[in-house]
């Protein structure tokens, strides 16, 4: 998805490559390292360079949440549980080594010893209370409320038993409560940080002092993140002393940049640039699918997407697998409506495939009394992955069935500026847990972006979402996330999805690194090191 901040919560296959290479043109200048320090001498340890696409604003999970926060925020922080992103998603150990139901509302927890947060101290029980209290999340005037609105609904308070153990109560029974402790926002942060910052939101959400294998050295607004390594982080010492993710927008200035030597890793390469980097001896491409789909807003109160025919015309029109196969070279899929296989047993596998019928949709237009009206396609200049050519193949496949589509770019963050022409653009959704209800309905609903922006809200939507929180059986949620899923989708359109998002690096070799199947960067101990250099 494109950053938003939580405070109320990517013709023919020649013409398109074309027109994204000719897009992506200049070369970014090498910025060079900073001077060592005397302790840099000592440690002989690499620094880790990434050429990125994009920063996120803030460093605080319960702040902004991105597909680049995903990114960065594995680096920094430690989440009460975790999930098995190389296996089958499912809840393990992390800062909460155990746990037990007292009772379908009160969840003990007992926390790792010997955790220790990027300032020195020791985790404790403490610590986990007020990462999850009133100061921090729980009231309305808390900096993550917005995210308490989407991601811990069901919780209560936290209640402090012991210096390592902790409750966790929550209103009602909730299913999913154990999958929440594990999103990207459940994380924990020193108290004493917190508190030593004086509530200076503006410098904490920049550092915020967390218990990641990296700690937060700089941030410096579009250009760089440097985070240095959290040598006492509980799951062992970083291989590197340092990281820096510099941005480099271009696609083009990535690749360059990486080829010259300037960076080891380059983020986000587009399938039409990867033999660029395979055609070099000293680089290789890593990566593949992530559980986000790629999706498009339409806005209901643009008055040529009113009538809900339009939208509906406009899904029918878009020959998604044309788009898998010609511009991502068949390295992604189209998924059966915006879900993932990691939701288990409320993962719908007989929902129907999207249709490609331009037929129809050029008769629905008609029925609607569509009369040419502009329809303004937004696309952020490659923030996704090969965001341009897609979005220029959509428009492409509206005028096909006589749809006004213009295209037009936006910086990354203005997407759902208001304006009277605003109404469709590029998004995506994220499986940040494994079941719809944080990773599909909070987005979609009326704490989400779509309604603080004044684009999409349906009452009927939010009713069902709000019965799903609450259904404990599996086969109950499946039902409600079926009906659900065919009102968004159809219905009444506020998404369609044009496909599943893959995400591919270059990378130097030598560096032993293979990314999660997700956007979370994992660089800490035992996931990135280095082959020994010949003599």
């Amino acid at each position: 998805m494109s950053e938003y901040l939580l405070s109320g919560f990517n013709s023919p296959v020649t013409r398109r490559t074309t027109l994204l290479m000719g897009a992506a043109a200049s070369l970014a200048a090498f910025v060079p390292a900073l001077p060592a320090s005397a302790d840099d001498n000592a440690d002989k340890r690499p620094e880790l360079r990434i050429a990125v696409q994009m920063n996120p604003v803030s460093q605080e999970p319960v702040d902004a949440a991105s597909n680049v926060a995903f990114r960065n925020n594995y680096s920094i922080h430690e989440t009460v549980l975790a999930l098995d992103m190389r296996g089958d998603f499912s809840v393990k150990p992390n800062l909460a080594t155990s746990w037990t139901w007292i009772s379908p509302t009160v969840l003990e927890m007992k926390l790792r010893p010997g955790v220790i947060f990027h300032d020195g101290r020791e985790m404790t029980a403490e610590d986990v209370a007020f990462s999850f209290g009133p100061e921090r999340l729980l009231n309305k005037d808390a900096p993550g409320y917005p995210t308490y609105r989407t991601n811990f609904t069901s919780l209560d308070h936290v209640e402090v038993v012991d210096p390592l153990t902790v409750r966790f109560v929550t209103k009602f029974q909730d299913p999913i409560f154990l999958q929440r402790l594990a999103s990207y926002a459940a994380v924990v942060i020193s108290k004493d940080a917190w508190q030593k910052n004086g509530g200076n939101w503006t410098t904490w959400r920049q550092k915020p002092v967390g218990a990641g294998p990296y700690k937060v050295e700089s941030y410096t607004a579009n250009e760089s993140v440097v985070l240095a390594a959290h040598d006492q982080a509980y799951r062992g010492k970083p291989a590197v002393k340092r990281v820096t993710l510099r941005i480099v927008p271009e696609v083009s200035s990535r690749i360059a940049g990486l080829l010259a030597g300037d960076y080891d890793i380059a983020t986000d390469l587009p399938p039409d640039q990867l033999s660029v980097v395979t055609a070099s001896t000293d680089h290789e491409i890593v990566g593949g699918p992530v559980p986000n789909n790629r999706i498009l807003f339409f806005d209901k109160n643009n008055p040529a997407l009113k009538d809900p025919r339009v939208r509906q015309a406009l899904i029918l029109a878009i020959d998604r697998q044309a788009i898998v196969d010609t511009i991502w070279n068949g390295r992604t899929r189209v998924p059966n409506g915006l879900q993932f296989e990691l939701y288990g047993p409320v993962y719908l596998k007989d929902y129907p495939a999207y249709k490609y019928d331009p037929d129809q949709a050029m008769q629905l237009l008609k029925d609607a009394g569509y009369n040419g009206e502009e329809i303004e396609v937004r696309s952020q200049n490659n923030y996704y992955t090969a965001e341009n050519p897609v979005t220029q193949a959509v428009v492409a496949m509206w005028q096909a069935v006589g749809v006004n589509a213009k295209m037009k770019f936006v910086e990354s963050g203005k997407l759902f500026d208001n304006s009277p022409t605003r109404a469709t653009g590029n998004w995506s959704s994220t499986g940040q847990i494994p079941d719809p209800y944080i990773s599909f309905f909070t987005q979609f609903s009326a704490a989400g972006s779509l309604t603080s922006f004044k684009i999409w809200q349906n009452a009927d939507f939010d009713a069902l979402g709000a019965k799903m929180e609450t259904a404990v059986d599996p086969a109950d949620r499946a039902k409600i996330f079926r009906d659900m899923l065919h009102l968004i989708e159809w219905e009444d359109p506020g998404v369609t999805v044009l496909h599943q998002n893959a995400v591919f690096f270059g990378i130097r070799k030598g560096i032993k690194w293979q990314p999660l199947p997700a956007f979370q960067m994992d660089l800490g101990a035992g996931s990135l090191s280095f082959e020994e250099q010949k003599s």
